[in-house]
């Protein structure tokens, strides 16, 4: 039996034998509905006296009852199809004494609750000897006490909890509040009443559950060896006494260790991560270093796992925190995080986009259909924008621009601010720097350390920075200028 999903209509295509019947069901439907199709279609089968179960991993579960319907519905809502069959006599635990869907009439009477129902299994088949298989999330379930339960260590310490809470329970919660003082999370199923309330108490200043309606109405609580809330960070915390004990623990230990005592499955970034959080050397390698290179002076860098705005403003904060209050010009690729996070972190500083970069997104914004000349001509015409020195010479070449380009060439301008890229209309300093070429200069220099894991990358550009730095110092001691010999050249053609 295979369920395609369209919207709020369920497919199901069930197999029975060598035949395939189709099943249209509304709203996910139900399982009555399902059995009462299969009866109708092959009429020597009668409900209790067979069975319908879906494959999931190395298996099959029973639909034994509409719970067991609604579960797999929620199992697999995500997913396009649900592969299952249809078995004679085999573990139907619920049946009708003496009753048939013919002799019933109704088949909605089949499931009611003034019936009586009968076990007809043999014990044996029923219930077979397995090994009891227990993992360390067992006291997970419990973790969410109610209404009055403290958190000491503050809101960081509530949202362990509920992330281990909701993953032994088998559902998923989104935030409607999340911040240092309150958080508020609900089930993500729509109608359900599940919800959790948190804040910190005035009196004493502690993190405490002051609602939480801890039952869910929505039948989607199944624990499954899957959830989206098993992160880096988690597995970091999990693993942190084995990684210290070895420290040669590799990722692929942890995605087996994790499901033999967790009973949960890893993606391997996960366990990578997680591994390197619980090392130390994720840590380590944020902190900021002072580094030189050749004709620039690098001022930090740091190695994240993703390019988001928390990660930004964590970078920007400590960037602004050695710098100087003067005036500052970022020159940038327009980094969603860096366009969003500049203006907060350095209000009173200027902010320039890449004119490399954004002749790229031209080019891309006039796609194949046009020609190679024409996309060139277009980078000529928008590269005087870019240069012009005053107001009247920007709005020549913009016209210019638009005449060549037209409507595209107008949604372009329009979709990039040019108090960012034009010099007529930047209000900074950009020192005749139009590019951020020094950072591909730079990453080209560190290419072969890239490769490297995290500790020995950062020790690595440790090396690299030093014996970089130990050169210029003694190559700077024969100096007599005022100024460096290159910046003394190009001042002296200047001026002449």
């Amino acid at each position: 039996m295979c369920a395609v999903f369209m919207d709020s209509t369920i497919m199901f295509l069930c197999k029975y034998g060598s035949e395939i019947l189709p099943v249209r069901l509304s709203g996910g439907g139900r399982l009555k509905d399902v059995l009462s199709s299969i009866c109708n279609r092959w009429n020597h089968l009668s409900v209790g006296r067979f069975s319908v179960s879906y494959a999931y991993e190395d298996g099959y579960c029973a639909l034994l009852n509409e719970t067991n319907y609604e579960n797999m519905i929620f199992l697999f809502s995500n997913c396009d199809r649900i592969n299952a069959k249809v078995d004679e006599n085999k573990h139907s635990s619920r049946l009708i004494v003496g009753s048939t869907i013919d002799e019933v009439g109704d088949v909605d009477e089949v499931f009611d609750d003034e019936f009586e129902y009968v076990d007809r299994m043999d014990p044996a088949e029923k219930y077979p000897k397995h090994v009891e298989t227990s993992y360390l999330t067992e006291a997970w379930a419990d973790l969410i006490e109610g209404v009055g339960q403290e958190f000491p260590k503050g809101v960081k310490e509530f949202r362990k909890v509920l992330v281990r809470y909701a993953i032994e329970n088998g559902f998923m919660y989104r935030f409607v509040k999340n911040d240092q003082l309150r958080v508020t999370a609900v089930c993500v199923i729509e109608g359900c009443g599940w919800h959790v309330h948190a804040i910190v108490n005035r009196t004493n200043g502690v993190f405490h559950i002051k609602k939480c309606h801890n039952v869910h109405n929505c039948g989607s609580t199944y624990r499954t060896n899957k959830h989206k809330r098993v992160s880096s960070r988690l597995v970091a915390a999990e693993i942190a006494g084995i990684v210290e004990k070895k420290p040669k623990t590799s990722p692929i230990d942890m995605l087996d260790w994790f499901t033999d005592k967790y009973g949960l499955d890893l993606c391997y970034h996960s366990a990578w991560l997680g591994v390197e959080k619980a090392r130390g050397d994720y840590m380590e390698t944020m902190k900021i270093l002072l580094i030189g290179f050749d004709g620039l002076f690098p001022i930090a860098f740091a190695i994240c796992d993703a390019e988001n705005d928390a990660n930004w403003i964590w970078f920007l904060g400590l960037l602004r925190s050695i710098l100087s209050h003067r005036p500052i010009t970022f020159i940038t690729d327009r980094n969603a995080g860096l366009v969003n996070n500049i203006p907060v972190m350095f209000p009173s500083c200027h902010h320039a986009y890449c004119l490399y970069h954004i002749q790229f997104n031209l080019k891309d914004h006039f796609p194949g259909r046009f020609r190679k000349g024409f996309r060139n001509r277009l980078v000529e015409l928008f590269n005087k924008c870019a240069y012009a020195s005053s107001v009247s010479v920007y709005k020549a070449a913009e016209e210019e621009f638009y005449q060549f380009g037209g409507d595209k060439a107008r949604t372009f301008i329009a979709s990039v601010p040019k108090e960012h890229w034009s010099n007529a209309y930047f209000k900074g300093q950009r020192y005749g720097e139009m590019s951020s070429s020094a950072v591909e200069s730079f990453n080209n220099w560190i290419l072969k350390a890239r490769e490297m894991p995290v500790f020995n990358l950062v020790d690595e550009l440790r090396r690299k920075i030093m014996k970089q730095m130990a050169a210029r110092r003694v190559k700077s001691m024969k100096w007599n200028l005022v100024i460096c010999p290159k910046m003394d050249l190009k001042l002296a053609r200047f001026i002449d």
